[in-house]
Parts: structure tokens; sequence; C-alpha cells
């Protein structure tokens, strides 16, 4: 599948080739929309009933989360360039995120000691996109002490994973082939995020669930939806990742949770104020590097939605929402304890990672065991930099500039000059 580039207007379009059957689904989609039907529909009723008949339950637990819900779905119904195939994968999407929501709070209803489990000593992993979050997230997730999250758990949930078949779970193979397909879609993405069925994952599905998620507002143009999740104080954020770690580590847990997500970035006190015990790694990137990588794996997803995408549009939202995350977590950082915080220099990070798990793990007291920094190594051997190839991205194909970034980012330039945190800052 090949991706061509139009800058003949203001708009810079891509076009991307579709497969057969994305082509065919598309076809029949548009010959009911010469009668006026736009197919298919989506409602936020409609999804829900959908998922009470895919698993015959009911309860959906809290109803905080109808509020998200509704606003995710009337944005992505206001895109007039959407495809059937992309609105079939966006139902599909979120049926199945409401059908876990029915399931793990039936898992609990059945077993409510479920919410007796501890979640003692979090790790969290964040900073802004694409500034190393995922590669010392799965290196330190290499703690044999610790609990990860694996990808297929951030899909299929439910029931709770056992230890004795947490590698051989016939859920695996069913994420697996949604991988491939996955790829299929859009090539682009392997080289921009490595996806798998067995590999830690970020922990935006804990608040994808309930429909209180950066993620969701990053995988669809659905702005207003983005205006609501960080413009909004959303009380409550994390009561139900909570649930949902306590629910995941009913029978497999560890000493601690190993977790990772950039939007944390955005709600600090929130966060520390969810897990009092918890530890925060925040990891720092030139936002010139930082923007068109973002942009390029943003528009790898988009693009699966739509027969043209418009990378200025993507560029110019994406710059500004982003800029929001370090400029809100400069001003946290005078109320919180600097002990909880352990800043990461990305340069750094890459040239000696072993170092900078070693000094991390020293500084909130995890142990840094010989095992640890013996799987560790492996792990960088096995993984090393641009092993699915290189991801290639440029500021102009995102109608962006240095210029134009330095203005947005300009007080967290100067936060990380006074720190030494990123050269050229």
């Amino acid at each position: 599948m090949t991706t061509a580039i139009d800058r003949s207007t203001d708009s810079i379009w891509e076009h991307t080739r579709k497969p057969p059957l994305v082509k065919l689904v598309n076809a029949a989609g548009s010959g009911l929309g010469l009668v006026g039907i736009r197919w298919p529909r989506i409602s936020a009723e409609g999804l829900m009933a959908s998922a009470r008949k895919k698993t015959g339950l009911s309860d959906f637990g809290d109803g905080r989360f109808r509020e998200g819900l509704g606003i995710l779905v009337d944005s992505f119904n206001a895109r007039e360039d959407v495809h059937s195939f992309g609105r079939l994968l966006f139902r599909e999407f979120v049926t199945n995120l409401l059908a876990n929501r029915l399931k793990i709070e039936a898992d609990i209803a059945r077993h409510p000691e479920i919410l007796d489990v501890p979640v003692d000593r979090p790790l969290f992993i964040t900073g802004l996109p694409r500034s190393g979050t995922t590669f010392l997230h799965r290196l330190m997730s290499e703690d044999p002490a610790g609990r990860t999250l694996l990808y297929w758990e951030t899909v299929l949930p439910s029931p709770p994973p056992d230890p004795s078949t947490y590698r051989t779970d016939p859920r695996i193979a069913q994420v697996r082939r949604q991988v491939e397909m996955l790829g299929r879609l859009s090539p682009r993405l392997a080289t921009a995020h490595e996806v798998g069925a067995e590999i830690p994952e970020e922990d935006n599905s804990f608040y994808a669930h309930d429909f209180r998620a950066g993620i969701l507002g990053f995988l669809y143009d659905v702005p207003e939806y983005n205006r609501w999740v960080y413009d909004n104080d959303l009380d409550g954020l994390h009561a139900y990742a909570r649930r949902q770690m306590q629910h995941l580590s009913w029978k497999h847990r560890g000493e601690y949770w190993i977790l990772k997500a950039p939007t944390h970035l955005f709600a600090l006190p929130k966060l520390l104020a969810a897990f009092p015990d918890a530890s925060v790694i925040i990891t720092h990137r030139d936002p010139c590097k930082v923007i068109p990588s973002l942009c390029s794996l943003a528009a790898g997803f988009r693009g699966i939605l739509t027969d043209r995408l418009d990378l200025r549009s993507l560029g110019s939202r994406m710059v500004e929402t982003l800029a929001l995350a370090p400029r809100r977590a400069i001003a946290a950082r005078e109320s919180i304890d600097p002990a909880r915080l352990f800043d990461v220099s990305y340069d750094r990070m890459v040239a000696d990672p072993i170092t900078t798990v070693r000094t991390a793990c020293d500084h909130f007291g995890y142990d840094f065991t010989p095992e640890y920094e013996a799987r560790a190594r492996r792990y960088l051997d096995a993984n090393p930099r641009h092993k699915l190839g290189a991801h290639k991205y440029r500021l102009e194909d995102f109608g962006l500039d240095e210029e134009i970034v330095n203005e947005h980012f300009a007080d967290y330039r100067a936060w990380l000059a006074g720190r030494g945190l990123v050269e050229g800052c």
C-alpha cells in the first residue's frame, strides 16, 4: 500500500491506497450514501446495545463513562471524511471497549475480593510521546519483580489472566491476528511503533474503557472530544484505572506495576493523588523531533479511516494539544515532592540505557538485581535500534517548521535549558 502527498492547495493531502476489501466496503457505503443513508449508523445507545448483545451482560458499572462516550461518538459522527470501512472499525473498536467494561464488572461481581488486591508502589513512565517512553518502559518491564501490561491484556482483559496460562492463553492468538490485520491496513505503523500481542503496552486501555482517554483523541480526528478530555477537570480520573489494575493482577501479580502513558504528563497531580506511593519517570526530548514523529504515527492510524488525510490540519492540532502537557507538568511540579519524580534525557538514555535504569531504580528504591540487569541486557541485544526499519518523518510534511514548534514549546525549552536535559535547549 503506497501513499501520495499532494501540496497543490493550502492543505497537505495524503492519499492512501486501500486493500481490495476496504474498497469493496466503501463502494457499498457510497451506494447507500446516494440514497441518503450513512452506513453504518453509529450512536452511543446503539453501541451499548451491541455490547450487551455481544456479552449477554447489562451492568456497565459507574455511569460516568456515558458522558465521554456520547461526546466521542458525536465528535466522530461530525467528520464527513470517514469512509464506511472506517466507520465499521470505529464501531467495532468502541463496542469492544464497552464489552470489556461489562465483562470486568461481571468478574468483580462474581469475585468481589478482586477489589482487595493491593496496588503498591506503582511505577509510571511518562513524557512527551516519542521521547523514549516506550523504549524505557519495555526495558524496565524486564524486572522479574514487576507486573507489566501486555498488549493482549489491554484488548481482551476478561477473564483475569492466570499465571499458569499467561503465555498460552488463546486470547494471545486472537490479538495476534488483529495486529496482523492492522499491519496490512497501515504498513508504516510497524516502523513507527511496534505492536505485538505479548509486548508491553501503554496503560491507555484503562482510561479508554472509561471513555476519558487522550488516546481516543489521538487515534481519531475528534477535536471536540479532545477538548473535553483536556479542558475539563475529570474527577476520579484514575479510580477506574485502579479497579482494572486490581482485576488484572488478582491472580497474576508482581511486587509493583510498571506502566506508562504520555497522557499522564497532562495530569500529574491527579495521578499522584490517586496513587500516593507511586513513582514517576519523565522522559525529555527535543520537541522538534517529537512532533513530526508523533504526527507520522497519528497519520498511520487515521489514514486507515479516510481516503485522504489533511496533514497540515493534523500537524497544527497536534502541536497545539501537545504543548499543553509540559506546560501543565512544569506548573504542577511546584507542589510535587521532587523525590517522587525522576527526569530522563532521551539522548543519554539511548547512549547508556542500563545506567539510566539503574539510576532510576536507585532513586526510587526499586531493586536493580543481577537478574534484572541480565534480562535488560538480553532485551537490548534482541532489540537493536531500528530493528524494524527507520521511522522517517519531517516537520514540513505536516505544514510545520522549527519556529512554529519552538514558539509553542518556548516555556518547556527554557525549562529544559535550565536543567541541561536536552542538548540545544
